[in-house]
Parts: C-alpha cells; sequence; structure tokens
C-alpha cells in the first residue's frame, strides 16, 4: 500500500492517522465531472415513442382515411372494399357528429333554458318577498327580474320574512346550486377537467397528425414500415396539403367545437339544476353525449378494423428532436391543464 502511495505521488500519512487528509485525495478535472454529468443526462433521457390513435370514432377516421387512401394509391388490394370502408367510416363519422348536434341542440332548447327561466322565476319571486318590494329591475330580456335595494347589509332585507314565502318557492330557491357554492364548484370543476382532456387530446392530435408530419405531393407515400418486418405497425410519415386540411376539417375542429360548446352549454345546464340529485345525474349524461364516439366506435367498428387502427401510429408530439431528457416542465408541466380548467 505504501509503495502504491508513493507510486501515485500521494504524501505519505503518518503512523497516528491511518486514513489520508482530504488535501491527500485525487480531485478530478472539471472536464471529468462534465463528462460524468452528461453521462447522467444522457441515462436520465427516455426516447419519444410513436403515438398510437386513440380507440375512439375520431381515430377510427384518421386510420381509415390515411390507410385506405394509401392502398388506392398504390393499387394494392380491391378498390371497391376500401372505398366501401371509407363511405361507411365518413357515414359513421358524419351521424356521430350529428346526433351530438341534435342532443346538444334539444337540452339547450328543452332542459337548460327550462331550469334557467324557472329558476330566475324563483329567484325574482325571493327577492321581491324577502326585500318587502325595495327593489330595482335588473334585467327586461329575456325575463323580468328584480334585486333588492342595498343588498344583505341593508336594512330592506328581512329575513323573517322567509317563512311567509309560498312553500313551492322555498324549495325552489333552496335547492339553487348556487346555494352550496363549494358543492356545485367541485362539480363544475370535474365536467370542466372532463372537457380539458378531450381538448388536450385534439392538440395533441393536431401536433403529431399535421405539425409533425411532413407534406408530399401522393398518398402513396404516407405510410412507413415502423420496425422494416411485414405485419408490423405503420408510421404516418407523410400527408398531403389536401388530406391535411381534410382531417383538420373533419376531425379536429368538429370535435374541439362540439367539447366547446358542450362544456359551456353543460355548466350552464348544471348550473340551473334545481335538485342536487339531478346535479349529478345530469352531470353523468352530458358525460354520454362526450362520448358517443366511443360508444358508437364500440359497437359499429368491425374486428378488422380495430386490428388496422392498433396497427397504425403517429410521430411523436415534439418540436425539436424525439429524446426528451429530465426536466421540470416535462414532470409537471401538464399540470397547468388542471388551471385551464
Amino acid at each position: 500500500l505504501q509503495s502504491s502511495r508513493a507510486d501515485l505521488g500521494w504524501p505519505q500519512p503518518s503512523p497516528r492517522c491511518p486514513c489520508p487528509p482530504a488535501s491527500m485525495l485525487p480531485v478530478q478535472s472539471p472536464t471529468k465531472l462534465f463528462e460524468f454529468g452528461q453521462a447522467n443526462v444522457e441515462w436520465l433521457t427516455v426516447e419519444r415513442p410513436n403515438v398510437p390513435l386513440e380507440p375512439d370514432l375520431f381515430g377510427f377516421t384518421v386510420c381509415s382515411v390515411v390507410r385506405d387512401f394509401y392502398h388506392l394509391e398504390i393499387r394494392r388490394g380491391s378498390r371497391l372494399n376500401r372505398i366501401s370502408r371509407l363511405l361507411a367510416t365518413l357515414t359513421l363519422t358524419a351521424v356521430c357528429v350529428s346526433t351530438q348536434v341534435f342532443l346538444l341542440s334539444q337540452v339547450t332548447r328543452f332542459v337548460a333554458a327550462r331550469g334557467v327561466h324557472d329558476i330566475r322565476l324563483a329567484y325574482d319571486a325571493y327577492e321581491q318577498h324577502m326585500y318587502g318590494n325595495h327593489t330595482w329591475v335588473a334585467s327586461f330580456s329575456p325575463t323580468l327580474e328584480n334585486r333588492g335595494v342595498g343588498g344583505l347589509a341593508s336594512g330592506n332585507f328581512k329575513p323573517e320574512l322567509f317563512h311567509s314565502l309560498a312553500p313551492d318557492v322555498q324549495d325552489t330557491v333552496c335547492r339553487i346550486p348556487l346555494s352550496q357554492p363549494m358543492f356545485i364548484f367541485v362539480v363544475l370543476y370535474i365536467w370542466t377537467l372532463t372537457c380539458v382532456a378531450e381538448l388536450r387530446a385534439s392538440t395533441e392530435l393536431l401536433d403529431s397528425l399535421i405539425w409533425q408530419t411532413d407534406c408530399c405531393q401522393s398518398m402513396a407515400r404516407s405510410l412507413e414500415d415502423e420496425d422494416g418486418e411485414a405485419g408490423g405497425k405503420f408510421v404516418v410519415a407523410r400527408l398531403t396539403a389536401f388530406m391535411k386540411g381534410a382531417l383538420v376539417s373533419c376531425v379536429i375542429i368538429q370535435r374541439v367545437c362540439i367539447t366547446c360548446y358542450l362544456m359551456w352549454i353543460g355548466s350552464r345546464w348544471l348550473l340551473a339544476t334545481a335538485n342536487f340529485c339531478d346535479l349529478i345525474l345530469n352531470s353523468v349524461g352530458l358525460e354520454f353525449v362526450l362520448h358517443l364516439k366511443d360508444v358508437l366506435y364500440l359497437a359499429l367498428v368491425p374486428r378488422r378494423s380495430k386490428l388496422d387502427l392498433e396497427d397504425t401510429v403517429l410521430k411523436p408530439t415534439t418540436t425539436t428532436t424525439t429524446s426528451e431528457p429530465e426536466s421540470l416542465s416535462v414532470f409537471v408541466g401538464t399540470l397547468g391543464w388542471s388551471l385551464f380548467a
């Protein structure tokens, strides 16, 4: 050991100090420390995998349109089969969107509007009675709405008059969702977060399918074999400008518009639900309209088409490279969607 220390050029320790002091230990150069840090960064870096299509009707529409146009361009297989599946896919998508629009229009007309109207009338009667007709007109349209003068701090508000209020008005006013703000806030937040999840999926589809996919002149160059083996997965590597515009119009824009409108009309309906039991049931009913695309996909899409969807992937949602190093934004950045909700 002593000879080894002498060979390395270390000072010899004293007999009373069997361990060398810190000043006697070798110091690594900054270059080696930097290389060690770089190795750690590379070890913590992960490769972004290709993105699978969502197993719903919109994901199936993307798969069918890209695959069928690709096979039609390279003249592989039966043209009748490909054209028939294209027409069936577009018909299913049109039925899904039309059904969602119809349900939303009917909810707006018969459900939400009626609930808002009834609550406005009940609260108008409550304000006039509790303030002893010391009210002012807050709105003339769509209904006449009166509000108390001076608010609760004024002497016009008479809490003792509540017992003489009509029983039906008492029941309606006590069951207004905003009378329990914490409860309605949690319900609305969960509903909004459900819609935000749909919007996030739409933005990621836009990034992978449109921004990260190159343009080409023919759909014959749209698909690439992912692993080079027969029967493997195919990556949507290129799309024509016309195909990108068609997919954005028929899939992404429609999905975003329906989600945004459903989020607004659903929140309005939940706020106008004068029954706490019905509040939960109505939120479940709204989610059914939002997930109609999943129901139609599971019920009506053939098994062979589902296998094609599983074997079709998109490029990763990134703007610079397929690798993703460890960072704070990577670990907790998606929590920003909760603030957006």
